[in-house]
């Protein structure tokens, strides 16, 4: 069963609103949602304060590159990957990447941060440890 946007009704949503959990489906519609201002409902997200590994994870349209779900979910496992990320330039830098308008150039200038290149580095080691030869030994 499909969901409609809730806001016109009248497409199936492909968009939720990271405020309010709001489902709709074009900007149009995001558009007159913002026009009124909208809080985090009291109730949690379903897969909000689960263990990763209890939040089913799927991939809609995977392709070769897609890391498998294993991998991802060991990725929270990592205590060298949680130190990293503690660093709050390491944040940062991922933060702007997330808001990019220019992500490929934006992570060829991020990857000569050796900061976040420790950050790559860790994640490379769970995600592809057979073939993570780093560059600086």
């Amino acid at each position: 069963m499909t969901e409609l946007c809730q806001l016109c009704n009248k497409a199936v949503f492909k968009y939720k609103c990271p405020t309010c959990y709001i489902k709709y489906c074009s900007l149009p519609c995001f558009k007159a949602h913002k026009e009124t201002p909208c809080e985090k409902p009291s109730a949690p997200c379903p897969s909000e304060n689960l263990p990763i590994e209890a939040v089913p994870l799927s991939y809609k349209f995977p392709t070769t590159d897609t890391v498998p779900i294993e991998k991802l979910q060991a990725l929270a496992n990592s205590e060298e990957l949680k130190e990293s990320i503690s660093n709050p330039h390491v944040r940062e830098i991922l933060k702007s990447l997330v808001q990019s308008q220019n992500p490929k150039e934006d992570i060829e200038n991020a990857m000569k941060e050796p900061i976040f290149l420790e950050f790559a580095h860790a994640c490379l080691k769970v995600v592809e440890p057979e073939k993570f030869k780093p560059d600086i030994e």
